[in-house]
């Protein structure tokens, strides 16, 4: 499974972020680009602790729906319901300033995490504790079910 983890993944998504444009348009879903990339910045920042969110998980999450998310070749379903400090529609997720500075962003926020030590430790507010290679994976996943979506 691909992981921003490594170099060959996480230069697979930047790249295809690189193609993003604050035109490109969403082929489902209600965001628009800029907020897709704000959305998928503050995963990455709830992910490396640099924004603060609830735990929503259970034992459920945290045991057999990790389990499958990270060793099971199964898509992210569209449209599907996230967690307050990511909706777009909530107060909870950053809101776009600039298209170019928000992508920029996340582009940095990619490469903190990918210089991050091998052995350190995440907590994921759905899934709990997280290794940064299992962390790499879901994150790889989340960005490359939005970078489907707008196309590239």
């Amino acid at each position: 499974m691909k992981s921003i983890a490594n170099t060959d993944g996480r230069d697979e998504i930047l790249g295809r972020i690189a193609r993003l444009t604050h035109e490109s348009k969403g082929l489902w879903g209600k965001m628009n680009v800029n907020q897709m990339v704000c959305h998928c910045a503050d995963q990455v920042r709830i992910c490396i602790g640099t924004k603060p969110a609830r735990q929503k998980g259970n034992f459920l999450t945290r045991t057999l729906i990790k389990f499958a998310a990270l060793n099971l070749p199964i898509a992210m379903p569209k449209n599907m319901r996230t967690i307050y400090e990511l909706d777009p529609g909530k107060a909870g997720m950053t809101q776009p300033s600039g298209f170019r500075e928000d992508r920029d962003e996340l582009v940095g926020l990619i490469g903190h995490f990918f210089s991050l030590p091998g052995g350190q430790r995440f907590s994921h507010p759905v899934f709990g504790g997280l290794s940064k290679r299992e962390l790499g994976k879901l994150t790889y996943l989340h960005l490359n079910h939005h970078l489907q979506q707008f196309g590239v």
